[in-house]
């Protein structure tokens, strides 16, 4: 559970937006209210300077990819992509003191879309058969900080 003051770098993929809405209405409460759709790169975050931000994002190329392998893990449910493999790795070595999800997770875990959370497996079974591939356009950096939602209060384009 997100602390007030952390903060998250994502890619947004506006397209996952159906399938989230279509687990959330058949299982309430296991998508992130608002949530419509990101891959996370680092969570939680560390402060960065709009400038080294804007850096990062523009050494990015878009990229098109298609979220299509399902990961389940207990209580959770998520998408992806051996394509992000290599994003993932240009976006988290200008943070290396950073370990994803506080080290939960091991030291580098794959990047991600995640359908639901805190299901029980025969639910995550369910969601995992509906989980169809999500083609995405991967084009930008948005930094989310938490208080009592999440807020995007960063957004950084690929290449710029």
């Amino acid at each position: 559970m997100p602390q007030p003051g952390q903060s998250a770098l994502i890619i947004p993929v506006p397209t996952a937006a159906p399938l989230l809405a279509h687990v959330a209405a058949r299982f309430p409460d296991v998508v992130r209210p608002g949530d419509t759709g990101h891959v996370t790169m680092l969570y939680p975050f560390t402060s960065a300077t709009l400038e080294k931000l804007a850096e990062v994002a523009g050494e990015l190329a878009p990229m098109d990819v298609v979220l299509d392998r399902v990961v389940r893990e207990p209580g959770f449910v998520a998408l992806t992509s051996s394509a992000l493999a290599p994003l993932t790795a240009q976006v988290r070595r200008h943070w290396p003191a950073v370990v994803p999800y506080g080290g939960r997770f091991g030291p580098s875990p794959e990047a991600h879309l995640t359908l639901a959370m805190g299901v029980s497996d025969a639910d995550a079974a369910t969601i995992a058969a509906l989980a169809a591939p999500v083609p995405a356009r991967l084009d930008q950096l948005w930094v989310l900080r938490y208080e009592d939602t999440w807020q995007v209060t960063g957004r950084f384009p690929f290449g710029a």
